[in-house]
């Protein structure tokens, strides 16, 4: 299976801002009420669509690439492209090592 995988830089980038971009990216639970409530904010990338290996690292499938890359131009983080091969189960595991 094709998968792109970015590498990103938040140097210059404040924290609040970057906080901002990983809910955006991955979502986000809500809790209210002193945690009585929880509401899931969902990110623009489904669940089984990406890998989080280490900080700073993200495999994504191909179809979600451009929406990384648009946040990631919004908010000025430099970050470098490429495609890998993968395989298709590597999405679907919950723990990647």
């Amino acid at each position: 299976m094709d998968a792109t995988i970015i590498l990103y830089r938040t140097k210059g980038i404040k924290p609040k801002s970057m906080t901002k971009i990983i809910e955006k990216l991955f979502g986000k639970v809500q809790k209210s009420n002193y945690g009585k409530y929880e509401y899931v904010v969902t990110g623009e990338i489904p669940k089984g669509g990406y890998i989080r290996p280490i900080r700073a690292v993200i495999i994504v499938k191909n179809e979600y690439h451009q929406k990384v890359t648009d946040l990631f131009d919004v908010y000025g983080v430099q970050y470098k492209v490429f495609g890998i091969e993968v395989d298709s189960d590597v999405f679907k595991n919950k723990d990647f090592f």
